[in-house]
């Protein structure tokens, strides 16, 4: 029996670890998408069309990656203010909630094809607060003094 050439297992295995990865992305994405339907259905949200949805999200990460540049570096003014480590929590949770409300805010105004209300905009900033801090552990580190 002859032996395929090294080539071709590279080949293979580069094609198997791609659409192993293009799944994950899949499912993750798809889970993620599907959650933030049913969180708008659980709230109420009126909207015309996925497209809407989609548009919608698409506008919340673009303006919030922009929002979150101010909402780190006042966060790390903070950080190196004398405060005790429970204002600084409750200062920087604020800080983070109102520039995540701002972009969802911004998005809405944008998007004509849904309609969210304002309790819905700030649990969903609440949330992504929420979610943020607990992937990110350098939130609630001891700040250096």
């Amino acid at each position: 029996m002859k032996r395929k050439s090294k080539g071709m297992d590279r080949l293979i295995a580069f094609f198997l670890a791609g659409a192993m990865v293009l799944i994950i992305l899949a499912i993750l994405m798809g889970s993620y998408f599907f959650g933030f339907i049913g969180f708008l259905r659980v709230m109420g949200v009126e909207y015309d069309s996925y497209w809407a949805i989609c548009l919608f999200l698409f506008f919340i990460f673009v303006f919030g990656s922009f929002t979150e540049l101010f909402s780190k570096a006042l966060i790390f003014l903070m950080k190196n203010a004398r405060m005790n480590r429970v204002l600084f929590v409750a200062s920087a949770a604020f800080v983070d909630i109102f520039f995540t409300f701002l972009s969802v805010y911004i998005a809405d105004l944008l998007v004509s094809g849904i309609r969210v209300s304002i309790l819905a905009m700030i649990i969903l900033s609440g949330l992504f607060f929420l979610l943020e801090s607990a992937l990110d552990s350098e939130f609630l580190r001891e700040k250096t003094s």
